[in-house]
């Protein structure tokens, strides 16, 4: 397999105030972050000036999505913390009609047995990573939401819980139906006039 590195310039910006000319770029794609944008309708309005015609694709959650998370029973503030900073769908669809695409479609998504990434709901199948601090200081409601005591009292009960095979009862119970996360797929189409 021949794997090439590509040198991507990075920058640093808020989402409100993008340093792009209009129409720079043919696809957006936004990741896990639009809870942390100050305001959704202006970073929607600014990804639009910056999207020639093309896909604005958003990877989220709802909060309701994140309540069936099994996280839920060993790090329950953390996770409500979470999910309360969380958009609804009803919010991310009115501010991207308000930023004006054309169509929004959306997408669940489910977490795999084989998925590498490391975010909050990525251990879904492999429970222990959430046992190591290293793994848990790159994930945000770890990192910033989550008391060091809840954080030290979840992680004991959940290696007793690991050790003693009762986590299997405990996934099982947290089982839904709605997908872990959405793919929220706005188009922005230039109209002809």
């Amino acid at each position: 397999m021949d794997c090439r590195c590509i040198d991507t310039p990075w920058q640093v910006a808020e989402a409100e105030k993008l340093p792009y000319a209009n129409g720079s770029f043919s696809g957006v794609l936004c990741t896990l972050a639009i809870h942390h944008f100050a305001a959704i309708i202006p970073a929607f309005k600014e990804i639009y000036r910056v999207l020639a015609a093309g896909s604005f694709v958003l990877f989220t959650a709802t909060s309701e999505q994140m309540s069936k998370y099994w996280l839920v029973e060993y790090f329950p503030e953390a996770i409500h913390k979470s999910a309360e900073q969380m958009p609804s769908l009803e919010e991310v669809r009115h501010a991207l009609n308000e930023a004006g695409y054309n169509s929004v479609n959306i997408e669940t998504y489910s977490i795999s047995k084989n998925l590498q990434d490391l975010f909050l709901y990525s251990g879904k199948y492999r429970l222990e990573i959430y046992l190591d601090e290293n793994v848990r200081s790159g994930i945000s409601t770890f990192a910033l939401l989550a008391s060091a005591d809840e954080i030290a009292a979840g992680c004991q009960r959940l290696a007793a819980d690991i050790n003693r095979g009762r986590i299997t009862e405990i996934v099982k119970k947290y089982k839904n139906n709605q997908g872990d996360y959405l793919f929220v797929i706005a188009d922005k189409v230039e109209l002809k006039g």
